[in-house]
């Protein structure tokens, strides 16, 4: 029987979405100790930003590496380097006393992180179509909100009871049991046989090979588009609420949960439009959810009265559209490579994760602790999103 009637089992989808939420857990668990960072360690807050920006640099890097290598290695072996990595990195953070140390080893980490999403995005290509893939895709998306849900509030505890130090030893154990997990739950899904010749160089021939294809340019910066207001959101919300509004940081992760849990929740709506539905069609209404989302934040955010709420209620319906169009433009990206499943998932998550660091810096440096240039740019990038649905809409075939 091939590999692909024997998987998706419900440990194996459970393993991939617990992997796919190494980024959420690394990121998320430390927002609430960016203010305290930046005062420990005695830089502003776009320094201490930067151990969220440079990690996802890293990661965006790491993505390229290990999605090439993987094409040539196969999915496990990688998949169990990059979390040694990634549990090392976690371990030198822990023993960090200063700002320098601390970002190289948060790169360190970042890089090893990036292992975990790619290998699960590859390993679910390698084994489903298109249609199938989005929606375990969304299945895995809305599984992997848990933990944006429950990471700023443990990352909260932690900071209040432990310390700083505590939140990176929490995250070099997890390093240890998604290590543990993978290696007891997932066989290799790329056969020698689809295996391609390791040459280095070649890593810039699979991006451009990609980029080449027809119908991976749009659904790829739809892709980048989302996570950048996405992770302007993530980077700024720390300073926004906490310095600006007054939240405690223990009370910060309610806040932050309720994005998690609407994530969840245009997860399950995508699956479960994706039965009747194609997915370019989910895509659409995923796009407008964003562009709705982010007009409304941009408005609410000048009304004094609203407080927190007017930053928090729009950023719902934002994280609904990035729901439903996330799984859904990844799948029609990758679909016309599948050749190589590897390259292409790292292709889109390097080119994702740079949007993302690019935009948390950005709107942290500029804008701090006031909401109204967040608000700006999340409506900019609704915009932006909805206009190159649009397009792809209106264009048809011509569309890349």
């Amino acid at each position: 029987m091939p590999l692909a009637a024997r998987i998706p089992s419900t440990r194996w989808i459970l393993t991939l979405s617990a992997l796919t939420g190494v980024t959420a857990l690394s990121i998320d668990m430390s927002l609430p100790a960016q203010p305290t960072l930046a005062r420990a360690l005695g830089v502003g807050p776009d320094t201490a930003q930067l151990t969220l920006s440079l990690f996802l640099a890293a990661y965006a890097v790491g993505q390229l590496a290990f999605g090439y290598a993987s094409d040539s290695f196969g999915r496990r072996r990688v998949l169990l380097a990059g979390l040694t990595l990634f549990t090392l990195g976690g371990v030198s953070c822990t023993l960090s006393t200063s700002i320098g140390p601390l970002l190289v080893s948060r790169m360190v980490q970042g890089f090893g992180a990036a292992a975990a999403p790619v290998m699960a995005r590859a390993m679910v290509r390698d084994t489903q179509p298109a249609a199938s893939a989005a929606r375990i895709l969304s299945t895995i998306m809305a599984v992997l909100a848990v933990a944006p849900m429950l990471a700023p509030l443990g990352g909260g505890w932690l900071l209040a009871h432990l310390g700083w130090q505590a939140i990176f030893a929490t995250l070099a154990a997890i390093g240890v049991l998604f290590t543990t997990m993978s290696a007891l739950t997932l066989p290799e899904t790329l056969p020698d046989a689809r295996r391609a010749p390791f040459a280095p160089a070649a890593i810039l021939t699979g991006f451009a090979r990609f980029f080449r294809a027809k119908g991976t340019v749009v659904p790829t910066a739809l892709v980048c588009l989302s996570f950048a207001g996405q992770f302007a959101f993530i980077s700024d919300s720390p300073f926004v609420l906490i310095d600006g509004f007054g939240v405690s940081p223990a009370h910060y992760g309610l806040y932050f949960g309720a994005t998690a849990l609407a994530l969840m929740a245009g997860s399950v709506l995508g699956r479960r439009l994706l039965v009747r539905w194609a997915p370019s069609r989910v895509l659409v209404v995923g796009a407008l959810t964003l562009s709705a989302g982010g007009l409304a934040m941009a408005a609410s955010v000048r009304f004094a009265d609203f407080g927190a709420m007017g930053l928090i209620a729009p950023m719902v319906v934002y994280f609904v559209g990035i729901g439903l169009t996330g799984p859904s433009a990844t799948a029609i990206a990758m679909d016309p490579v599948p050749e190589i499943a590897g390259t292409a998932s790292a292709t889109i998550g390097c080119t994702q994760m740079l949007s993302g660091a690019l935009s948390g810096f950005v709107t942290t440096h500029v804008g701090g602790s006031d909401p109204r240039m967040l608000g700006d740019i999340e409506a900019g990038v609704g915009v932006a999103a909805a206009a190159l649905v649009a397009w792809r809409v209106l264009g048809g075939k011509r569309a890349p």
